[in-house]
């Protein structure tokens, strides 16, 4: 496992950032139909960016993954395609777990490597959608709570 370093995205992080999130969602989310485009996605990136919800992971000096974190929410969690398997997603929800005692999040069901993933992270199933979301697909709400 490389040295993974943890900072909140800058501005000057965007145009990585919206690069990485379109390499993933191609690699990874292939059934997620296509719904904005790239500008709609840079401006959505920025609004996570100025509340400082975005923490990026940085292995090797190089951008490897990006989670958006809100109270109690783990909103988006993306990874370089190329760098999935290195500890990074491990890292980044550890991250977030350290400021918590409780985390959600949406997993698209047809994503069985993250879902496989969430549960190795200690978060149980706690319902399923037949699609109510933005896309119109199943998904699974996932929780996480601290252990007392």
């Amino acid at each position: 496992m490389s040295h993974i370093v943890l900072r909140r995205a800058e501005p000057a992080d965007l145009p990585a950032l919206t690069d990485l999130w379109d390499r993933s969602r191609g690699a990874c989310l292939p059934f997620l139909p296509i719904l904005h485009s790239h500008e709609e996605d840079i401006a959505f990136l920025t609004g996570h960016a100025q509340a400082g919800q975005l923490t990026l992971a940085l292995s090797e000096g190089v951008l490897a993954g990006f989670m958006a974190l809100t109270p109690g929410w783990i909103n988006q969690l993306y990874l370089d395609p190329d760098q999935r398997g290195r500890g990074i997603g491990r890292t980044l929800v550890n991250y977030a777990k350290t400021g918590h005692d409780q985390l959600s999040l949406w997993c698209f069901a047809d994503n069985l490597a993250a879902q496989g993933f969430y549960l190795s992270q200690g978060f149980t199933e706690q319902r399923r959608t037949d699609g109510n979301n933005e896309a119109g697909l199943p998904d699974i709400l996932y929780g996480w709570q601290r252990p007392v």
